[in-house]
């Protein structure tokens, strides 16, 4: 039985810092989600959450540290519910 995965918007690049992404979020992420783009190509991961629980943001590190993604929407995949 396979488990279908759901992209949900993890939020959007704000900017880069030491080729980090940092990302403010709707949702707070778990430490070590993947993160990918609007394509689900695999962006990075997040290893670390920061700021206030009403506007975390996530600091993700990048596979391959580009700035495009600074102002692009960003996701994580989680399991559907039933």
């Amino acid at each position: 039985m396979s488990t279908k995965l759901t992209p949900l918007r993890l939020g959007i690049v704000w900017k880069m810092v030491r080729s980090q992404l940092i990302v403010k979020c709707d949702r707070v992420p778990k430490i070590g989600a993947k993160v990918y783009d609007s394509s689900l190509k695999e962006v990075g991961e997040v290893v670390s959450v920061f700021g206030p629980t009403s506007q975390p943001f996530a600091e993700v590190k990048s596979v391959n540290s580009s700035e495009r993604y600074v102002g692009e929407v960003l996701y994580v995949l989680e399991k559907a519910s039933r």
